[in-house]
């Protein structure tokens, strides 16, 4: 079952180095559902104003970094892995969009970055659709936000008894080159992963 808890995520400077274990990719697709995932949503400042998704941006401009408010939203965890989600808020006054991957950067305890999050579309926690691979642009109208997850797995391999665990991330929006600092610990058992950004706050654009 899943859990949820309040995290916070930061925006990445690109890391080669890698945490515990290899890419948790291949073991999302051999879990047979996500019926065992269970979500919590934290309180978090929201507006009844909505983001929409589109495959082009219709000419408005990107949110840069003094639009948005990035904060954590909620955690997630189910069948060994575990995620937290990163929400954009747009706080300008004009519509403006995001479109992409975040960059996420691993935190260890004194603040050194010590592994880069993997872009991949989708996990077993969230993502984009199943089966779809471009990440789609998110139009934020003042006051709507968008979403991303980054998730990994608490399940060591092989000899193993323990992994690392980040206690802090560092989050760049996809639009800018500016990071913020987010609190939000993470399993290391195996590499990191971060999904596009998507409407809305649960980082997934699956139904329901």
């Amino acid at each position: 079952m899943r859990t949820v808890g309040t995290v916070a995520l930061v925006g990445g400077v690109a890391l080669a180095s890698s945490a515990c274990g290899g890419n948790p990719s291949a073991s999302h697709k051999n879990h047979p559902s996500k019926s065992h995932r269970t979500t919590t949503t934290v309180p978090a400042s929201t507006s009844s104003t909505t983001s929409t998704t589109s495959s082009s941006g219709g000419g408005l401009g990107r949110c840069t970094f003094s639009d948005l408010t990035i904060s954590a939203g909620q955690s997630e965890a189910g069948l060994g892995h575990e995620g937290g989600t990163i929400l954009f808020k747009n706080t300008g006054t004009s519509e403006c969009t995001l479109y992409g991957y975040p960059g996420v950067a691993a935190l260890n305890a004194i603040g050194q970055q010590v592994t880069q999050a993997q872009r991949t579309p989708s996990g077993y926690l969230g993502g984009m659709q199943t089966g779809s691979t471009t990440p789609r642009v998110v139009d934020l109208q003042p006051g709507a936000i968008a979403s991303s997850l980054v998730e990994g797995t608490d399940v060591p391999s092989g000899n193993a008894t323990s992994c690392a665990t980040y206690p802090a991330l560092l989050v760049t929006p996809p639009t800018s080159r500016q990071s913020k600092r987010l609190t939000m610990s993470l399993p290391g058992c195996s590499r990191l992963e971060v999904h596009p950004v998507v409407s809305g706050t649960t980082g997934s654009a699956e139904p329901g």
